[in-house]
């Protein structure tokens, strides 16, 4: 499977590289990113199409992996919480099973005579 995943990805590089090598006129246009609101105004100072396009994918790319990496850690926590909860009840069920036994019978549970018994019709 991971040869699989390794073709994949190779692929996916090639033709993106592809794609740059075949479009790399109008992607060298130069493109400037502009702001503007009430107070504010900001402009950047050009840079080529492609340039942006790199950094908004390797700003997505960050993004994706500190995301994942807080979920990572949120799994963990989850995890050690649910062993230490799985120990807690194995011991209980162990301090269950070595109580002695009693020989005291248990009381029959009382049977109310407003409702009817098995095998009567109501």
């Amino acid at each position: 499977m991971s040869y699989l995943k390794a073709i994949v990805i190779s692929l996916v590089v090639a033709l993106a590289i592809v794609f740059m090598v075949q479009n790399i006129e109008p992607l060298s246009h130069p493109l400037s990113i502009r702001l503007n609101l009430f107070l504010v105004q900001f402009e950047t100072t050009p840079y080529a199409t492609y340039m942006v396009i790199l950094l908004a994918f390797f700003i997505g790319l960050l993004a994706a992996s500190v995301l994942g990496l807080m979920e990572r850690f949120r799994l963990r926590r989850r995890i050690r919480e649910q062993r230490k909860e799985i120990e807690r009840l194995n011991r209980e069920l162990s301090s269950l099973r070595n109580m002695p036994l009693t020989s005291e019978t248990m009381p029959a549970p009382e049977v109310s005579e407003d409702m009817p018994g098995e095998g009567e019709a109501s």
